[in-house]
Parts: C-alpha cells; sequence; structure tokens
C-alpha cells in the first residue's frame, strides 16, 4: 500500500487519504483530508461575514448557478421520491414535537441527522452525525 506523510500533522497515511491534486509530484495534495478540512473550516469561521456575503452574491447574482442548484433539487426530487418524502415527514415531525432530534447513536455529537434503514417506514430513524450517516449509507 502506498502511503504518504501529511506536512501539517505528520500521520503518515494511505494515499486515499489525501485529496487529489494535479500538480504535485504524486497527484495528491501535501497535507492529508482531515487537516485540509479543519484548515477549510477554520478560515470559514475567521472569515464568516466575507464568505457569508460572498456565498450569498454567488447564489443571488449567478442567474446560472441559481437554476442549476434549483434544477439539481427537482432532479433529485424524481430520482428518489421514497427518500425525499421521508425526509419531509421527519422534518415536519421534528417541528412538531411527535419526534425529537437526539445525539449521534456512535458519537454522541449533538448535530444528528435521521439515518432511514427503510424509507418505507419514514419515522424510524436512527439518529446519527453527518460522519455516521455517510458511513451508514455507503454500507448500504
Amino acid at each position: 500500500m502506498i502511503t504518504k506523510k501529511c506536512f501539517k500533522c505528520l500521520v503518515e497515511w494511505p494515499l486515499h487519504f489525501f485529496y487529489k491534486h494535479s500538480r504535485m509530484k504524486d497527484g495528491h495534495l501535501n497535507k492529508c483530508k482531515k487537516c485540509a478540512k479543519k484548515d477549510s473550516n477554520d478560515h470559514r469561521a475567521n472569515n464568516l461575514e466575507k464568505i457569508r456575503k460572498y456565498d450569498y452574491d454567488r447564489f443571488h447574482y449567478d442567474s446560472g448557478r441559481r437554476e442549476r442548484c434549483f434544477e439539481n433539487s427537482r432532479n433529485y426530487r424524481k430520482k428518489y421520491p421514497d427518500r425525499y418524502r421521508a425526509y419531509g415527514i421527519v422534518n415536519n415531525a421534528v417541528r412538531s414535537g411527535k419526534l425529537i432530534r437526539l445525539p449521534c447513536a456512535i458519537c454522541g455529537d449533538l448535530n444528528s441527522h435521521g439515518h432511514h434503514e427503510d424509507y418505507s417506514k419514514p419515522l424510524e430513524v436512527v439518529w446519527v452525525c453527518a460522519l455516521h450517516h455517510h458511513e451508514l449509507d455507503r454500507k448500504k
């Protein structure tokens, strides 16, 4: 297995822990995904107002971008009607108090998502954080 050392955390990781980058000699960035995400989150936190304005302008003044966002949403609803319906039912149940959002069942993170094992049973959800939600979806 090919490995690479992150210049930020100094840990040697398998190559798939690094983002691809065409200008690097081995084709991958020199910092691991974990460090890259931390840097990105730190930058956003330190420049929040500037970034919010940029995001707002990009969405509201680039009509092509806005239309692509709406089109992607429409396509998702058409492609996965059962998922879309289940998400809506969970959202409404949480808002009305019928369903209570719990911390992640795996790590305890308070920012959790409702994971459906079966979309035909929309109120049967497992509350997991985004990271564990993606892991559970990949296992499906």
